[in-house]
This record gives structure tokens, C-alpha cells and sequence, in this order.
């Protein structure tokens, strides 16, 4: 019982009568179907009891037109429908048309309210950093024009309801034109009228919740009674309704509620004040989550992980979690689930167990090992002894396998390879100014110590330091696409005309450029590079009546971008591997689709799709692929990535040496072979 009463207190927060807690109501008392009154009108009271169920209503209703057709005015008594609304609420309304009876009331032209829905294209971003192409919209359904009807003769017609009527379509449509009235009794609700979604709670209770609103022409909603009575006195509400159908005129219509023309919903809010919140508001966070990745995340079904389990899995988290961090990394572990590189937890609780700055040494798994592959201030680096080539054992007296393996658990990655890159980039992190100590093993199996100032400005730094644009042996150029500005490419172009092909680096995230680039290489116009599903959300996942809804989604290409400008005849190589991710991916989309560049390397991270941002309680920020993105024929990139022509990977004696072994690989492709590169993308 109290956790009934807690649901209907949430409920009634909204305000609304369509949404709301089914209960079992008791039966109306048994009565008569029909009742004559004086001044020729006639009483149909419609329920459970006169009716009975779906297969009778219609059968009962059709005997008892000839009645309808001779009143001089009809009272529709429509109280008492709990049983129909818990059971059928389509009852009355398919009792109405499947008689014959909406013909007896179409005397008059009549059109019925549209109904207005919200229609999700994607998840709007609720935070900085999200994509702006998700939106919502409103979606306005026409209601339906009746025509008069042959042998249909006016009369006056009042409808008497309370807050369990289940008001048939033409109710609506004779009280919008003005040909009825409306008798409530304690409270109403349009329930009938619009379309509601039936949710099945734990420990048997049901939800109805409300999906659109009524809208007339005039552009108003709802109902608007011409007499609201108390909910005592069942007799007489009943003769106050037949004294309003004997003189209409004493009571005009009623005006609706406006509608805003153009309604938004009020954001969600972030309850950032605290970053531990309250157990309540932990439990949002949870289902705030669930939500969106039920309804939005683009990827669901290549998820590994049941995402109802990983709900209940949350949910015990969550409620155990005894500070930020511990609810910061319940956080982290759903969204783990996704198994998607875009999926994230964003918090300061977070960053700071993961480290907010970084040493001046970059390292990557290499041959299964952690290794250090970059020296970002050489200097010191090799002051504290660290090399290009050795192998990481031990991070702060932590063995490598282990600290790998903790840290992992909160990442969410779409292939192993990603999921491998991104605990690269945090495992050696920590507090700016703080000092990690290494135990390292180098070329030739020395075992030493390292210690390296850790400095937030290292975080960030490109992967390669040397040229961005260079001329490689052969008559070959090389780009690197992660530091070439938007405003380099024609100037890249000009350089690189005459060369006999281009390698493009697309190792680390680019700027923007993949898009400008494809449209100097290709002449042919109208070819599409990508193939894009957006999930499009009208109606919640359940029940509504016989139909269920199971998915929706808006299917569209991508083309590439035209330019009046020369186009590059040469040929052209692009260099990947687990660092090429999102935008890069996307890029390498467009080059293949624009002159068939061969790829070189190893797969590519395999998470592609812009990224849809929201915030829960304590401030934290979620992230997500809000689309999916295919290759133009169809075939899957997300939880596969970009698979190289060429497959090549660096080797631990490559790293020691100071050889970029992909480039090489890329020139050998190229014709080019036997020849050493050096300072030109990876290559020391």
C-alpha cells in the first residue's frame, strides 16, 4: 500500500488526469440501459454493468438506436467506466462505431481534436559538448472530419462524465463544433482521447501515462465542462444534466485551454549542488541513464551486456556507494556496459581518480605490452632514464597487469583495441605536480626505476612533433591530418600537385579536415560517403491498446562535399590504428569514398557517431553515440573499426630503433622501399 501511495504522489506531481495509477474499481451497480425522462428525452447510461464487455457493448447499444433516433435530446451518462479503464479502454469507443451509433450523431458536419505528441530525433544535447543536429519537434495529428450522416437529425446531446469516463471519439467532435455539453462530476480527464502508454510496475501495479494532448483548431486543448459538480451526489449531477439538455442555450460552450504554439519541455534538472547526492537522487542518476541509452544510444543492439541487468547492477552500486568517488565510479561501471568509445562519465570525482595530469611520456600496448612509445619533454625523460622502447612493470608499486586491469573496468571501449588505447592514455595519471614512479625493463632486459613530474599541459599534446606537411623519398608527400588546419588544405594541395601520391596520417583525432580534403580528390559528384540511422522517438516502448511500439529511426546518406577547385590525381594512403577514432574514422570514410585511399596500419578504434551528452544528479555528464554510422553499402564500422588494406604494426624493436614501421609499410605499398625516414610522422 505505501508503495502504491508512492507512486500516485509522484504521479500527481504532473498535474494530470491521463497519467495516473490504474487501480480496481468495484463495479457499477447493476441498472436500466435506457431511461425516459419528461420533454421526450431519453437517459443511456453507459458502463460495465449495462453493457458489459467488448463483445455485448456494441450488440446492447444497436438495440436500442430506434430509441436515440426518437428522443428529442439524449443524456449520456458516462460514470462509473473504472472496470473499462483498468481493463478496455476501448470499449465504449469501438461500442460507439461498431453500433451504428456515431451515424445517429453525425447531424451536423463535425471535425474531431488533432492530437499533439513530441517527436525526439536523437537526444538534444542536455550539456555543452553535445551534438546540435538532435532535436525535438512537435507532431500535430489531424483529427478526423465526419460528414453528416443520412437520417441523422439534430437534437441536444449532453455528455455526463467523472475522472473514469472513457469518452468515445464523436463526444469530442460534437463538443468542439458546439452541438454538445459537458457534465463533469468531481473531475474529468481526456484520457480516452489521446493516446496513453500502459506501464507495468513491479508487484502488479500499472501506469497509464500520457503520450499527446488534445489540439483543436483554434489551436486551445483539453475539455472544458460547461457544469462542474461536486463528486457527491450521483442523483443529482444526473438531473442537472438533463436540465442542461432541455435548455441548451442556458449554458454556452465553454472556452479551452491555449495551447503555446510552439511548446518546449522544461530541462531536466542537474542537481549539480552536491557532488554525492542524496540515495534518491543516485537512483535518478540510474534511471536517467537507462532512459537515454534505452531510447537514444544508437548502438544497443551490439551491446554485450543486457542492459536490464546492468540496471539492477547500478541500482545496488549506487545505493552502497558511500561518497563521490564510489558514486562516480558506479556511474562509470554502467556506462561500461555499452561497450562504446564515445560513452563516458564526466565528473570531477572521476578525474580525479584517474589523474587530471600526465607525465611527459605517452605509452601504448605494443606486442601485449605497455611500452613507452613517445617522450614529450626528451629532456626529462631521459634525466629520469626512460627510453622509447621500454616496458612498463610497475606504476606507483602497482604491477602494470593490475593497474590495467582496475582502470579498465570503467572505461567503456567498442573493440579491444580501443578499450586498450584509452587505459593507455589515464594508467599513468594523477594529481598535477605529483610524481609517478616506474619500474621499467629496457632493451636489453635491465630492470630500473623511473620518476617523472607529472604536469597537466602534457595531457594534451599531439602525437607527433615533426613536420605537418613533408616530402618523403619517392615523390611522395605526407600529411599529418591530426595538426592540419582547415585553412592548410588547398595550401597542402598546391604543395603536393605534382607528387606521385600522398600519405594522410590519420593516427589521433583530426581537426576538422577529412571532409575538405575528400572533395579535392575525387570529380565525381553525388557519391555517398556514409550511411547514417538517427533513432527517432515518438511513442515510449509499451503497450498502447493492441499495438506495441518496437523502434523507429530516420535512415539518410551522407555525400561528399563538392569543389570547384583542381582535384588530385595522384595516389593516396592513410595511415591508421587504435588512436584513429570518431571524426578520424569518419574521415577515413570520406576517403576511401572519394578515390578509393588504401589504408595502412592496424583496425581502427570502431566508434563512430555524434556524441549525445546529458547530466544526472551531482553534476556528472553522460556521453554516447547518439547514431550509427555505416559504410555506404551497409557494412558495420561501430565495434569494428576502419580495417587496414595493409595490416602493420609497430614492433618493440621498431620503437627502439626510432622507426615509424607503419610509414614504412605505407612506402613499400607505394613502390617505395629500402629507404630510411626520419623525423616525418613517427619516425625519430
Amino acid at each position: 500500500a505505501d508503495y502504491a501511495a508512492a507512486v500516485e504522489q509522484m504521479l500527481a506531481c504532473l498535474g494530470d488526469p491521463a497519467t495516473r495509477l490504474l487501480r480496481t474499481m468495484p463495479p457499477p451497480t447493476p441498472g436500466p440501459l435506457t431511461r425516459k425522462v419528461a420533454d421526450g428525452l431519453l437517459v443511456l447510461t453507459l458502463n460495465p454493468a449495462t453493457l458489459g464487455d467488448q463483445d455485448q457493448a456494441a450488440a446492447r447499444l444497436r438495440q436500442v438506436i430506434p430509441e436515440v433516433r426518437r428522443a428529442r435530446g439524449v443524456v449520456f451518462d458516462l460514470r462509473r467506466h473504472g472496470p473499462w479503464l483498468e481493463r478496455d479502454p476501448a470499449v465504449l469507443p469501438l461500442a460507439f462505431q461498431a453500433s451504428g451509433l456515431n451515424q445517429v450523431l453525425q447531424f451536423a458536419r463535425l471535425e474531431a481534436p488533432g492530437q499533439r505528441s513530441r517527436i525526439y530525433s536523437g537526444l538534444p544535447a542536455g550539456a555543452p559538448g553535445g551534438s546540435a543536429f538532435y532535436h525535438h519537434a512537435c507532431y500535430v495529428r489531424a483529427g478526423t472530419v465526419l460528414e453528416p450522416h443520412a437520417g441523422a437529425e439534430a437534437k441536444p446531446v449532453v455528455f455526463l462524465v467523472d475522472e473514469s469516463s472513457l469518452l468515445p471519439p464523436i463526444a469530442a467532435a460534437l463538443l468542439a463544433a458546439g452541438r454538445a455539453r459537458l457534465v463533469a462530476q468531481g473531475g474529468l480527464s481526456d484520457a480516452s482521447l489521446v493516446d496513453t502508454s500502459r506501464i507495468e510496475l513491479p508487484g502488479g501495479l500499472r501506469v497509464s501515462i500520457r503520450v499527446s494532448e488534445l489540439v483543436y483548431a483554434d489551436g486551445s486543448t483539453g475539455l472544458a465542462p460547461e457544469l462542474t459538480l461536486p463528486g457527491e451526489g450521483s442523483q443529482q449531477a444526473l438531473e442537472s444534466a438533463i436540465e442542461l439538455a432541455r435548455e441548451p442555450a442556458k449554458a454556452p460552450p465553454r472556452q479551452r485551454l491555449k495551447l503555446p504554439a510552439c511548446a518546449a519541455p522544461p530541462a531536466d534538472r542537474a542537481y549539480a549542488d552536491a557532488p554525492y547526492p542524496s540515495r534518491e537522487l543516485r537512483l535518478l542518476a540510474a534511471f536517467r541513464i537507462w532512459a537515454a541509452v534505452r531510447y537514444f544510444f544508437a548502438y544497443r543492439d551490439l551491446m554485450e551486456h543486457d542492459w536490464e541487468r546492468a540496471l539492477d547492477e547500478a541500482l545496488a552500486s549506487l545505493i552502497e556507494a558511500a561518497d563521490a568517488r564510489a558514486y562516480a565510479l558506479a556511474l562509470a561501471r554502467m556506462i561500461a556496459h555499452l561497450g562504446d568509445s564515445h560513452a563516458e562519465v564526466t565528473s570531477p570525482a572521476l578525474a580525479e581518480y584517474f589523474g587530471l595530469a600526465s607525465p611527459p611520456i605517452r605509452t601504448r600496448m605494443i606486442e601485449g605490452l605497455p611500452v613507452v612509445t613517445q617522450l614529450l619533454d626528451p629532456y626529462e625523460a631521459r634525466k629520469a632514464g626512460v627510453s622509447a622502447g621500454d616496458v612498463v612493470l610497475e606504476v606507483d608499486g602497482e604491477p602494470a597487469g593490475a593497474r590495467i586491469e582496475r582502470l579498465g573496468r570503467y572505461l567503456s571501449a567498442s573493440t579491444p583495441q580501443s578499450l586498450a588505447q584509452l587505459v593507455m592514455q589515464r594508467w599513468l595519471n594523477g594529481r598535477p605536480g605529483s610524481v609517478v614512479v616506474l619500474k621499467l625493463r629496457d632493451g636489453e632486459g635491465r630492470i630500473r626505476e623511473g620518476r617523472l613530474r607529472r604536469a597537466v599541459s602534457f595531457v594534451q599534446k599531439p602525437w607527433r612533433s615533426g613536420p605537418v606537411l613533408a616530402m618523403l623519398p619517392g615523390n611522395v608527400g605526407y600529411a599529418d591530418l591530426e595538426r592540419l588546419a582547415p585553412e592548410q588544405v588547398n595550401h597542402m594541395f598546391d604543395l603536393f600537385q605534382h607528387t606521385r601520391a600522398i600519405v594522410f596520417d590519420l593516427r589521433g583525432y583530426p581537426r576538422g579536415t577529412g571532409w575538405l580534403v575528400a572533395a579535392r580528390l575525387s570529380a565525381t559528384r553525388s557519391r555517398a560517403a556514409a550511411r547514417f540511422r538517427r533513432p527517432l522517438v515518438l511513442f515510449p516502448a509499451a503497450r498502447m491498446g493492441d499495438v506495441e511500439t518496437l523502434g523507429a529511426g530516420w535512415d539518410f546518406l551522407q555525400y561528399l562535399p563538392e569543389s570547384e577547385l583542381w582535384k588530385y590525381q595522384g595516389e593516396t594512403v592513410a595511415l591508421i590504428d587504435e588512436r584513429a577514432m570518431s571524426q578520424a574514422e569518419h574521415a577515413a570514410m570520406f576517403l576511401r569514398a572519394a578515390n578509393g585511399t588504401r589504408f595502412v596500419g592496424s583496425p581502427t578504434a570502431g566508434a563512430n557517431g555524434d556524441v549525445t551528452r546529458f547530466s544526472v544528479p551531482g553534476g556528472a555528464l553522460i556521453s554516447f553515440s547518439g547514431q550509427e554510422i555505416r559504410w555506404p553499402d551497409g557494412a558495420q564500422l561501430q565495434r569494428v573499426g576502419v580495417i587496414p588494406d595493409v595490416a602493420v604494426k609497430p614492433s618493440l624493436r621498431g620503437i627502439r630503433e626510432g622507426r615509424d614501421e607503419v610509414l614504412e609499410k605505407a612506402l613499400g605499398y607505394l613502390g617505395v622501399r629500402n629507404v630510411s625516414v626520419r623525423g616525418v610522422g613517427e619516425a625519430r
